[in-house]
Parts: C-alpha cells; structure tokens; sequence
C-alpha cells in the first residue's frame, strides 16, 4: 500500500501538543473532555499561527462521548470558530481511537477529500458516566419525572444503575475485563509478578526524570483548573515519586487475582483457562497483575495536524513527523494486549522496513503483561529482540503508558507525540513505530519518519 496522496505526495504531521495527563478523580475531573479538546485547539492555532479558514474537516478520537457534545469534533470545531463548511466525525476504537483519528484524518488527505485536517483526541474518565437501565419500561420510572418521584423503590422496580467506566472496561464476549485480560497475559507468556513490577518501576523512572528534566514540556499546554491553579506536568508519576526512588513498594502491592475480592489464582485459571494456554501448576502458577503494575484511569486531550508536505512547506509549517505506514490488527479479546505485536509488525511491513531498520519503538502501556507480552510475541513470531532492544533504551525511553496515564480517546495522540519526542531527543534516529492495543483486540500501529 502507498502511504501518500493519489499524485504521491507524502502525509505529514505537524503542530503537535496536548495537555498534561491528569489523574482520574483529581486535577482535570471537573473539566468535561469537550472542552479539554477546545483547549487543546486554540492551542495549536495559537502555537503554529495557522488560519483557522485552512481546516478541510476535524476528526477526533472519544470512546465515552457525552450526550452534552454528541460528535464532539463537531462541537469544538464550531466553537472553535473553524470554518463552518469543515467536515467533522468523531471515531471509536476503544483505545485506539487516537491513532484512529490521526489515520481518518490522513486517508481524507490521502484521497484528496482535503488538504488539511486537525486530528484530535479527548477523554475524561473522571465524567463517565452512571447509566439507568431498566426505567423507560416501567410505567411508574417511564420519564424522568416519574423516575424522581419513586427513585427511592427503583432498584426494587427493576431499574439498575451502572458505572459506565466499568461497565465499559469488559468485554463482553469473552466476559472478562481489561485488568483479566493482563493477567490472562500474564500467564500465557510466564510472566512473573517480579518481572513486571520491574517493568512498571522503569516506566515509572523513565517519565519522571524526562518530567523533571522539562522533556515534555514542548509537546504540552498547562491547564488552567477551576481554582485558578494550573496542571503543569502529568499527574500521576508526580505523586508517585517515592516509588520512583524505593522500588521496594511495588512487593507491597498484592495480585489482584488472588485477593479475597477476586478470588485465586487457581480459579482464575479455572475460568480463563482456555485463554490462556497452559494447565493451572500448583506452587508454581502464581498472580502478577496488581494496581501498580497496571496503568491508571486519566483525562486529558491532544491535537494535530494533518495535512501533505507541500501544503505544511507553502505554510510555513515546521513538520513533525511523516507517515511512513500504519497497520490494525485483531486478536481475540481474551488476550486483546498482544494484538500489538501482530499490529506492529503489520505496519513495519507495510511501510517497506524492517524491526531493525526502527530507531525507536513506543509500546502502549495497558498493563506491564500487555506490554512485555508483545515484546515476547514479537521475539517468537519475528525473531525480534525488542526486550534486548528495551534494555537498549529503544523502547518507551521517556515513559509509558503506565507511569503517564491513559486517557483512553487521547492515547494516541499522547503516543504519537512521543514518537516525535524521540525524534527530537535522538537527532540521529529515522523512524519510530508506535502501537496501541484495544479492548475487543483490535490494535493499531503507526510508522513515522523523520521530516
């Protein structure tokens, strides 16, 4: 496949920024994800000095849109005051709903739909949601009246509120959630409970020393919160600083899948067993997923332009990054976090290299098990090292994931910014691949070259 316009000219990206990653709960949870996205806007317009008139259209990535910004690309586009003729479509991709946008974005480019598009991606888990079911067929919880006035026998009548985060975090084919499908991980590829607090711990270092040494700060734009105080830095790594310096206080964290709460091991293997792969061994089959080897729930937004490198040149609009190739790949969702390593090396192939010919790799990281399973799978499937190549520094050298946070729709805005982070920080690197994975195991990857 050609990654360019139908006359050959090469897709560019441009102008990148996003705000800090605030943590679930905490600084940016009164901040709707509509009006993270505006920010996120008028930002890259006010950095880049580009005429909001140019836009052809506005694609954003959102998994848990509100029903107050329905095609919330839409809502900040006109808000924005972006020409109203613009196209705008909202995608969802589970977690690679960021990716998504940027790759919509580049195929309306690509077929000459437009020259020039603004990809964003949003999401506050802080404001997702709970969901009434089971009112409207009711006749005493029909309307939202009659639901007030009786609220206090509705569970009785049959009504049921649900979390739209949780709810939404199962799968609901193979009836497992997202942290189920790390462990499911876990066990499939032996992965220890030590190996991947490892794992998190490096992560957790990587992003805090590139934090305090101001490495982000070029790609980000503080939120102005309600008290008037500002988010400067992702939130999460910078409350987890004596981590950071005691790695010591991962042990302290159990499995999640052999507590009280969820039960053992054993059972886990019990039910998921299939999925994984192997027999339960007793003594030897052990937990390893736990909260701090998982990443966290966050909010926060990113933009981009998309556009051809003529277009960026006649602009005067310095280039990012150019897209070399990209590829989506399913796997079954019982083990849906592997899907990168097929993903990657779809793109990589698509895009006419090779893993060696990578300088550096970002691998999303859902969980420490997602993660160092792909690299495992990419070992047996391709005969690439990318552990090795981790321990090399080539792997997340800034940070995942697990250490910055997961704003779910944003992700791969916040991704692919570090893809070009690397590119800044290592003038001699060429190409970077990125790869997100997703809840129902579809997952995406994206190749990008130094402009």
């Amino acid at each position: 496949m050609k990654f360019t316009t139908l006359d050959g000219e090469r897709i560019v990206f441009a102008g990148g920024v996003r705000t800090p990653i605030g943590q679930a709960g905490k600084s940016l949870s009164d901040i709707p994800s509509a009006e993270l996205g505006y920010r996120v806007t008028e930002e890259i317009f006010k950095r880049t000095k580009v005429s909001k008139e140019i836009i052809d259209g506005v694609v954003a990535g959102e998994i848990s849109q509100s029903m107050r910004a329905p095609n919330v690309a839409r809502v900040v586009s006109v808000r924005a005051n972006l020409p109203l003729p613009a196209s705008a479509i909202t995608v969802a991709n589970n977690c690679v709903s960021g990716f998504e946008a940027l790759l919509d974005a580049s195929r309306r480019v690509m077929i000459g739909e437009g020259k020039f598009y603004l990809a964003m991606g949003m999401e506050s888990m802080s404001q997702g949601p709970f969901v009434i079911e089971g009112a409207k067929g009711n006749s005493k919880t029909a309307t939202v009246e009659k639901l007030k006035a009786n609220w206090a026998n509705a569970l009785e009548m049959g009504v049921d509120v649900i979390d739209s985060i949780d709810e939404g975090l199962n799968d609901p084919i193979r009836k497992l959630n997202m942290a189920a499908t790390g462990e499911v991980v876990a066990q499939k590829y032996g992965l220890t409970k030590k190996e991947l607090d490892d794992y998190a711990h490096a992560s957790y270092k990587k992003a805090h020393d590139a934090i305090k040494a101001g490495k982000y700060k070029p790609y980000q734009v503080p939120v102005k919160l309600t008290d008037g105080s500002l988010l400067e830095d992702d939130e999460y790594i910078m409350t987890k600083e004596g981590m950071v310096q005691n790695p010591g206080r991962f042990d302290k964290a159990g499995p999640i899948y052999d507590s009280k709460f969820m039960g053992t091991i054993k059972e886990f293997y019990e039910k998921y067993g299939e999925w994984i792969g192997r027999e339960y061994k007793e003594g030897e089959s052990k937990a390893a997923v736990t909260l701090f080897n998982a990443c966290p729930r966050s909010d926060g937004a990113g933009a981009m332009f998309v556009t051809t490198e003529s277009e960026a040149k006649r602009l005067g609009l310095p280039i990012q990054a150019v897209l070399k190739g990209w590829g989506m790949y399913g796997v079954d969702p019982s083990v849906m976090g592997v899907g990168m390593a097929f993903a990657m090396n779809k793109a990589i192939v698509e895009s006419g290299l090779k893993f060696q010919d990578v300088n550096f790799f970002e691998v999303h990281e859902a969980f420490a098990a997602t993660a160092l399973g792909t690299m495992r799978e990419i070992k047996k499937s391709y005969g690439f090292d990318m552990e090795a190549a981790n321990k090399e520094g080539k792997v997340n050298p800034h940070g995942g994931t697990l250490a910055l946070g997961h704003p779910l729709g944003a992700t791969g805005l916040r991704v692919m910014l570090n893809m070009i982070m690397d590119f800044d920080q290592f003038p001699n690197s060429k190409y970077a691949a990125g790869c997100i994975c997703a809840g129902g195991g579809v997952a995406g990857a994206i190749v990008i070259e130094r402009p």
